[in-house]
């Protein structure tokens, strides 16, 4: 459709009056002094339930969201049962089963440290139709990864996927030797206290949802979940990831929507405000108190793969090394110690020799030869494929 010259400079001119404007835009929202309650919580039917309790901060606010600690959680259902979460620490609280009956709804009551209670509106138990697949692309700038579902019963239609990444990566150096404090001597290092290859977690903070309701169908093809990028330590060796999906009420979708496009497009004056989301828990002691959050219950579907650096193109640009070169620390109980002990910068790397005469280990950065300083740990994960 093409625009007349009339509107062509009716656009141009708001365009510079917008520009033009330094005002900075003051929200009408106002957060109360601790914030309003955030839950986000699904009742599994059919594995582990978990529901995080936490509370908003000011937009300008560099810390993290405060956790809500102490209270207690109960799940309810329309035949009268009950069940109670425990509390695992950091605002999380979960089960790890719940004998859910799939004709019922279900509900969540909670009751905070601070002595207020809330209560979201009961809902019915959905099943969540099987991944398909979880397939890959390559382009050039990385993996593009896709899930693939249908319901066959065309009763799902509204969807959302969460997922964890985990990926083995190595330092730059391995390191055959470990400082014993209690000798001072460094003594060869034991396989079980490896420090070159790790294995690290990342987990979706990002909303995926999708939907199948204009189409004949129920079918999800190539909804994207995430670009794992070629420049990153994540395809280094080995990439693992573990697919959830949730089958959603269309107003648990629509929730999650508005949801979606607050967070894409965060600070835009045309965006509704959080005051306007409207979720399905309630403040009992405070009815006109806002609460922020959604509760759903049914079952879930998992799918794991992985993706092996053999597999993808020779060129593949990521590699790790240390640009350090290495130090070399004679057998000096002072030296060892000034080099090794703790809080020291060095770990040892190899033993070195003169004249073929043990004189010393070889040595460099934390950083160069210890795996754990890049923000992973150096256990290898029970489901890891070798």
């Amino acid at each position: 459709m093409s625009l007349s010259l009339k509107n062509i400079t009716s656009t141009l001119l708001l365009a510079l009056v917008l520009t033009r404007c330094k005002d900075p835009f003051v929200s009408p929202y106002v957060s109360p002094p601790t914030g309003y309650l955030v839950v986000e919580a699904f009742i599994t039917g059919n594995g582990p339930t978990r529901v995080t309790l936490s509370r908003t901060i000011p937009v300008s606010g560099n810390v993290k969201p405060p956790t809500e600690t102490k209270a207690r959680l109960q799940v309810e259902g329309d035949d009268n049962s009950a069940y109670t979460l425990d509390e695992l620490g950091n605002g999380v609280y979960g089960v790890d089963a719940l004998p859910l009956n799939p004709t019922v709804k279900y509900r969540l009551r909670i009751h905070t440290a601070g002595n207020k209670d809330y209560l979201s509106d009961y809902v019915p138990f959905r099943s969540t139709p099987a991944i398909d697949s979880i397939n890959w692309t390559v382009d050039n700038s990385g993996v593009n990864i896709f899930a693939n579902t249908h319901d066959p019963s065309n009763n799902t239609r509204y969807y959302q996927w969460q997922y964890v990444e985990t990926w083995k990566y190595t330092s730059g150096e391995y390191s055959n030797g470990i400082f014993q404090k209690d000798k001072p001597f460094v003594v060869d290092r034991n396989p079980v206290d490896q420090i070159y290859y790790c294995w690290k977690n990342n987990i979706s903070t990002s909303i995926i949802l999708g939907s199948s309701i204009k189409l004949a169908q129920d079918v999800i093809s190539r909804q994207l979940l995430t670009h794992v990028s070629n420049d990153g330590s994540q395809l280094s060796i080995k990439y693992s990831i573990l697919v959830t999906q949730y089958a959603l009420s269309e107003d648990a979708y629509n929730y999650l929507t508005l949801m979606q496009r607050n967070t894409e497009t965060l600070g835009s004056i045309f965006d509704a405000q959080p005051s306007n989301i409207k979720g399905n828990v309630h403040g009992l002691s405070n009815p006109a108190e806002q609460v922020i959050g959604f509760i759903s219950a049914g079952t879930v579907q998992r799918q794991r793969i992985f993706i092996d650096r053999s597999q993808l193109p020779r060129d593949w640009r990521y590699s790790f090394s240390c640009a350090l070169p290495d130090t070399v620390v004679p057998l000096d109980s002072a030296k060892l110690w000034a080099f090794f002990g703790p809080g020291a910068p060095f770990v040892p790397v190899n033993m070195h020799f003169t004249n073929g005469l043990f004189d010393g280990w070889s040595a460099n950065g934390a950083y160069c030869v210890d795996c754990r300083t890049q923000g992973g740990a150096n256990t290898q994960p029970s489901f890891w494929q070798n």
